[in-house]
């Protein structure tokens, strides 16, 4: 019953800070429906700890940092290949992830395509692969070097070896 009062909180609070409505009618309605929506969850069984997760609420900062810094980089990347594009040579690649879940193997992949210059282009939930096109081979070369397989695990509270 925890996860429903969690996920009611949760759900209120970004109601609250997107709908910019602070009437009592539009409060009790935004609140009722945060409610129902974490009872119907509860009742669906996706309230449990990989669709919500707690713990990775206390490692997300430092995660998107990281992201933020990793995507800066790439838009350089990106713009150098814009004014140059001989230097464009686009290639898949095939990144091991080291993830134990499905939620943290599609995380690893849309990292990966949050960074600009990569596209995730298809994931192997039974191999914990990831095809990945890149724009050049600096970008492949960052998606296989095991930085963002150690973030990710590290929000799945998992140590990934030589990372």
């Amino acid at each position: 019953m925890r996860s429903v009062y969690v996920s009611t909180i949760l759900m209120f609070g970004l109601w609250l800070a997107l709908s910019g409505h602070y009437t009592p009618l539009l409060l009790a309605l935004g609140a009722l429906s945060a409610l129902g929506v974490s009872l119907l969850a509860k009742r669906m069984n996706v309230l449990d700890e990989e669709g919500l997760p707690m713990g990775i609420l206390f490692r997300l900062p430092r995660v998107t940092l990281w992201i933020i810094w990793e995507i800066l980089k790439s838009n350089l990347g990106v713009i150098r290949v814009i004014i140059a594009p001989s230097k464009a040579a686009p290639q898949l690649v095939t990144v091991s992830a080291g993830q134990h879940t499905a939620a943290g193997l599609v995380t690893h992949a849309n990292f990966i395509t949050l960074t600009p210059g990569t596209v995730s282009v298809q994931v192997d939930e039974d191999r914990n692969e990831i095809i990945v096109h890149g724009l050049t081979q600096e970008f492949c070369d960052a998606t296989t070097d095991g930085s963002m397989d150690a973030k990710v695990s590290l929000l799945e509270k998992r140590k990934v070896s030589g990372a």
